[in-house]
C-alpha cells in the first residue's frame, strides 16, 4: 500500500527507531552537517535496522530527501507490526477501556475526522466583524455601484449621500438579522481565552465506534500548510485517514488538589497552589472528554 504523508514527526521517528532497531543511532547526523567518511557498524542484526540506520545516514545530509524519511517509516511501522506493539483500532473493535488498559505501546486509528486549528479560528475571531460586514454588502452589490456612479457625478450629489445613508441602513439590518457580528467585549474576551489557554497545534479529530481520538500536530512536522490540506481534503475529511502514534492521555485523569496557603508557607508553597489553580481553569477550559483518547502523533497519511 502506497502512503501519502500529510504529517511526519521525524525526530520521533528516529527516536523510537534508534531503541527499537538497536544501533541506528551511530549512523545518525546532525542534518546541517556533512557525512563522516566512517565505516559503517551495526549493533544489532535485524537486516531492516541496518536498512533504516542506511536511510538515516542519507537523509540527515544537507540536503534531506523526503522519500527516505517515508521509507524509514515503512520499515518501523513493519517493525511494530511484527513484535506485536501496534494496537490496530479500526471500526468499533475496540471499547474505550480495552484500548487505555491494551498495554500497547503504539497505536493506530484508521477513519475519517477533521481538522481544529486554535491558532486559525483566533484568527477568524479578530476579522468576525469585518467578515461580516463584507458578506453584507456583498448582497447589496448593484446599490454600491449605482452609488460610485453617483458620486462621479459630483462631490456634493444629494441623490449620493441619500443612497449612502440607505445602504449603511441596510448593512446593519442585515448583519442584525443574520448574526453576522459580535459585540467588541465578546470578540476581545475569546481571544483573551484563547491566546491565554489555547496553543499552535493542530487537532486532528477522529470517531471509532464510542471513542474519540485527538491527535495534537506540531505544524512544523506537517507536509504541506494546514490551510492547503484542509482544501484539498476538505476541513472534515471525505478520505480516511491513518494515524499512528502513542497514547499519552486517556484515562486515570487528575483532579486539581487546591488547598489554602497560609502565612507562614513560603513563596514557593504559594506557586504550588497556583499551579493547582491553573491546572483547574485549564481543565475548564479544555478538558479531555470522557471517552477522549489524546494521541501525540509519528506519522499521519492516506492510503493509495
Amino acid at each position: 500500500m502506497i502512503k501519502n504523508f500529510i504529517y511526519l514527526d521525524e525526530q520521533k521517528l528516529y527516536s523510537f527507531s534508534s531503541q527499537l532497531f538497536e544501533g541506528v543511532t551511530e549512523y545518525f547526523l546532525n542534518q546541517h552537517a556533512y557525512e563522516h567518511e566512517e565505516q559503517e557498524t551495526q549493533r544489532g542484526t535485524i537486516t531492516s535496522g541496518r536498512a533504516i540506520a542506511d536511510a538515516v545516514k542519507e537523509a540527515s545530509s544537507s540536503t534531506s530527501k523526503k522519500f527516505l524519511h517515508d521509507y524509514s517509516f515503512n520499515l518501523f511501522e513493519a517493525e511494530l507490526i511484527k513484535k506485536e506493539l501496534l494496537l490496530d483500532v479500526t471500526d468499533d473493535n475496540f471499547t474505550f477501556e480495552q484500548i487505555c488498559n491494551s498495554g500497547k505501546s503504539f497505536v493506530r486509528i484508521r477513519s475519517k475526522g477533521k481538522f481544529v486549528d486554535t491558532k486559525e479560528i483566533q484568527e477568524l475571531f479578530k476579522h468576525f466583524n469585518e467578515i461580516g460586514h463584507a458578506i453584507a454588502a456583498a448582497q447589496l452589490t448593484p446599490d454600491f455601484q449605482e452609488l460610485e456612479k453617483l458620486k462621479n457625478e459630483g462631490k456634493n450629489n444629494k441623490k449620493a449621500k441619500e443612497l449612502q445613508s440607505q445602504l449603511d441602513q441596510q448593512i446593519r439590518l442585515i448583519i442584525s438579522d443574520s448574526d453576522l457580528a459580535l459585540p467588541k467585549i465578546i470578540l476581545d474576551g475569546l481571544d483573551t481565552m484563547i491566546e491565554q489557554f489555547g496553543d499552535d497545534l493542530v487537532r486532528f479529530q477522529q470517531h471509532v465506534g464510542d471513542v474519540e481520538f485527538s491527535s495534537c500536530m506540531s505544524p512544523e512536522s506537517f507536509r504541506d500548510s494546514i490551510k492547503s490540506i484542509c482544501k484539498k481534503y476538505a476541513r472534515k475529511t471525505a478520505k480516511e485517514f491513518v494515524v499512528l502514534g502513542t497514547i499519552c492521555h486517556s484515562h486515570d485523569t487528575q483532579e486539581a488538589d487546591i488547598q489554602s496557603a497560609s502565612d507562614e508557607d513560603c513563596l514557593q508553597q504559594h506557586l504550588i497552589g497556583l499551579a493547582e489553580n491553573l491546572y483547574d481553569l485549564e481543565q475548564m477550559f479544555a478538558s479531555k472528554g470522557d471517552t477522549e483518547i489524546i494521541i501525540e502523533p509519528i506519522a499521519v497519511y492516506t492510503e493509495l
